[in-house]
């Protein structure tokens, strides 16, 4: 295998008894449905893990809280927290309804997520970080010329977006730029786990894009990571990446605390 200076070689509705997990204490233990957030957070995790469609209903209030564990008042109480936030429609008569405008449940569950301090999506913050170093360095090392190609064509893609000042097209080719790192390093597995996290991008660039970086600012971080890659330095790529990484960890923790703080 070639080393970093080396040329390279390659390179509808249903009804509400439909299953859902059982979160409930096991049997004997008292039940601890801890702070408001915390159990918003685990109803949040239930209505994600129990496979709803937008607009499908779910289970009884009675019915729903034995799953969970947790006393009824206490479940009302995170109920009305999702029903804020946008995810559940509580309709009269009817029952509560995941929301029929959530086409994609994920980006929301993460920026929601992020905003309540699960350590479960903070855990996949770090995880995303991680990989994403990992990935630069195997696109300098692996990528071929048509590969080191798209990283670049991305990469003016950007350059374009920050002249016209178009947020929405800049997101879309930062995210198009990173994923494109992904295919280069022949590691479909590492580069899979970016593809099936890609709502966290998207989510993730939003937010710091809204309010901490400006457009100019956030190009200029990529480019020594595009610049190493095209030059094969394996080393400088991951620490290109890193260094983009660590910064942009920073700014998605304090656009979630600048939206935390009091006016």
């Amino acid at each position: 295998m070639p080393g970093p200076s080396t040329p390279r070689q390659r390179r509808r509705d249903s009804d509400s008894t439909m299953p859902f997990p059982t979160m409930a204490p096991e049997a004997g233990a008292a039940a601890d449905p801890g702070t408001s957030v915390e159990l918003t957070q685990k109803l949040l995790a239930f209505v994600a893990a129990g496979g709803l469609q937008p607009g499908q209903r779910l289970p009884g209030e009675r019915a729903l809280a034995e799953k969970m564990g947790v006393g009824r008042s206490a479940l009302r109480e995170a109920l009305k927290s999702l029903n804020v936030l946008g995810f559940l429609e509580v309709r009269q008569g009817d029952g509560t309804f995941l929301a029929a405008s959530t086409s994609n449940l994920l980006p929301r569950i993460v920026e929601w997520g992020l905003f309540l301090g699960d350590p479960s999506v903070e855990e996949l913050v770090v995880a995303r970080a991680e990989v994403e170093v990992s990935l630069a360095g195997l696109a300098a090392r692996n990528a071929d010329r048509v590969a080191v190609g798209r990283i670049e064509q991305f990469f003016s893609f950007m350059e374009l977006a920050v002249r016209a000042d178009d947020v929405r097209r800049y997101t879309e080719a930062d995210i198009s730029f990173h994923l494109a790192i992904g295919e280069a390093s022949a590691n479909p597995v590492l580069s899979g786990v970016l593809v099936n996290i890609r709502s966290l991008l998207r989510t993730w660039t939003e937010q710091v894009l809204a309010s901490e970086v400006k457009l100019r600012e956030s190009l200029e971080v990529h480019r020594p990571i595009v610049d190493a890659i095209s030059a094969g330095n394996e080393a400088a790529a991951r620490a290109a990446m890193h260094a983009h990484m660590t910064q942009a960890v920073a700014h998605l923790h304090a656009a979630h605390l600048a939206k935390t703080e009091p006016a």
